[in-house]
């Protein structure tokens, strides 16, 4: 009863991933408008957000959700890698650097949340620094990701022919939006251009291949694990193998 109990909170958390990208997928790109250029003024960037008021809280509040959601899918991630006989330490590592990006996110969230709360009513100055607070420090969250993207793939082609392991082209694909990643170090150096904060090689490559990455893990986990699931035996199969006790 308990390994059939464990099972399904696995496979809950494995869906995690899903349960992620629809909740972020909804709010930023449904409802919270996509980053504003970040070479136009105070007075413009307040205008922005008090214009899209209603459409930044509705998309922050779904985001907000999503953190709890990759936070518990991270954690699912680690046992598995565990269970695949990787590397104790360097499994720890991985989750632990891939599980501080929802928590800072969810700071993020805040400045987002700050600056669409007041907007019109402070100086435009302030809401333009919590505008440049938030888009900047969801991107500087790069590191620590590409680092554990970067382990997980390593971890992935290392545990290949385990039972538990899972499949190679994974382990490739993780390096490759590791890869990605530092593409985002470009932003504290431009307001416009190939690397600004809201460029293509560094808010949508970042988007994209994050987003691929963890739905195609997640794919791959949910199989693993309602494989998995289908060789434990029920209570009562457990009761006719031990059979009834002898005197």
């Amino acid at each position: 009863m308990i390994a059939t109990t464990d099972a399904r909170w696995q496979r809950f958390f494995a869906w995690n991933g899903i349960l992620f990208a629809v909740f972020c997928a909804l709010g930023l790109e449904v409802f919270m408008p996509q980053p504003p250029g970040f070479g136009v003024s105070a007075a413009a960037t307040a205008d922005y957000y008090q214009a899209n008021y209603t459409g930044f809280l509705v998309g922050v509040t779904l985001c907000a959700i999503a953190m709890a959601f990759l936070l518990a899918w991270s954690l699912q991630l680690g046992l598995m890698l565990w269970q695949a006989g990787s590397s104790r330490i360097a499994t720890v590592v991985a989750i632990v650097s891939l599980s501080a990006s929802p928590i800072l996110l969810s700071f993020d969230l805040t400045f987002f949340a700050v600056a669409s709360y007041r907007a019109g009513q402070v100086n435009p100055d302030v809401t333009q620094a919590l505008s440049d607070v938030a888009w900047i420090g969801s991107m500087l969250i790069w590191p620590q990701l590409g680092f554990s993207m970067l382990i997980v793939g390593i971890l992935i082609l290392q545990s290949r022919g385990h039972r538990a392991g899972f499949p190679a082209w994974l382990g490739w694909l993780s390096i490759a939006c590791a890869a990605i990643e530092p593409f985002q170090a470009g932003i504290i150096f431009a307001k416009t251009g190939a690397f600004a904060p809201d460029a293509a090689l560094t808010w949508y490559a970042a988007v994209l291949s994050w987003g691929a990455w963890i739905i195609a893990l997640t794919v791959v986990m949910i199989r693993r694990l309602s494989a998995r699931s289908s060789t434990i035996p029920t209570s009562h199969e457990s009761a006719v193998a031990v059979g009834p006790k002898t005197v």
